[in-house]
């Protein structure tokens, strides 16, 4: 009896030690694209927030947004205050859900995303945009800033006001990587990146093709393009970033 309790146990080790080792090399690869980038804030909140309409529905299902789940939370562990990933999904409204962490990374998706995330919607970027920004640019601010990955597969049904949330935005330490994920166009995302009336040039986007394909380095140094470019326009606004 007692044998069965101890084997069990080692098999469970076995596979957070599996875990752990997976995370910490993939930290010293973001550590390596923020030495090239010379990025001058080490420290920031990392957010992910992720779409959850019915187009994306696949990419829970295959395990696509667990392997991209697991590729970003070592930015957190690399760059977080706290060593913790928040994550958010959007479709017609918007859901928070328990941090990404160490101790639940594993089977993260269907633990939380898939069993909890209820029913795939349509597409809106304001509500959520709007709560993150009275969160961490007012609620819980902090002279750390706030680094979103927003992740969709398409475009949007409120882009008047997702500018306008983008712009009052642009008032705080939250810098907004903008992910175009497959092979649709992305008008939207591209015009949101080079909108006027903002205080600083808080958003940046890129498009990836197939989000499995990607290799680590070329994602890591993709998602902080920009960043360090924001940082620079933060401290000239004084919008304080430390």
């Amino acid at each position: 009896m007692f044998g069965n309790l101890f084997k069990k146990k080692e098999k469970v080790s076995e596979a957070e030690q599996t875990i752990v080792q997976k995370v910490n090399l993939r930290k010293e690869k973001v550590a390596v694209e923020l030495r090239k980038k010379n990025i001058t804030s080490k420290k920031a909140r990392i957010v992910f927030v992720l779409d959850h309409s019915g187009s994306f529905r696949w990419a829970y299902n295959d395990g696509t947004i667990q392997n991209i789940t697991e590729r970003l939370f070592p930015m957190a562990m690399q760059m977080d205050d706290n060593g913790e990933m928040e994550m958010f999904l959007f479709d017609d409204g918007y859901k928070e859900f328990s941090p990404v962490t160490i101790s639940n990374l594993d089977e993260y998706v269907n633990n939380y995303l898939i069993k909890q995330g209820g029913h795939y919607g349509g597409t809106n970027y304001e509500p959520v945009i709007t709560q993150i920004t009275k969160r961490y640019g007012k609620k819980d601010k902090s002279t750390i800033p706030t680094f979103v990955i927003f992740i969709t597969d398409g475009n949007n049904a409120d882009k008047r006001a997702s500018e306008k949330a983008i712009q009052e935005a642009s008032k705080y330490n939250i810098f907004w990587k903008f992910v175009g994920a497959g092979q649709a166009s992305f008008s939207f995302l591209e015009k949101l990146d080079n909108i006027g009336g903002r205080v600083v040039d808080n958003a940046n986007f890129i498009k990836i093709n197939d989000l499995n394909a990607i290799t680590d380095e070329e994602l890591y140094s993709r998602l902080l393009e920009e960043y360090n470019d924001w940082l620079n326009a933060c401290r000239t606004k004084n919008i304080v970033v430390d």
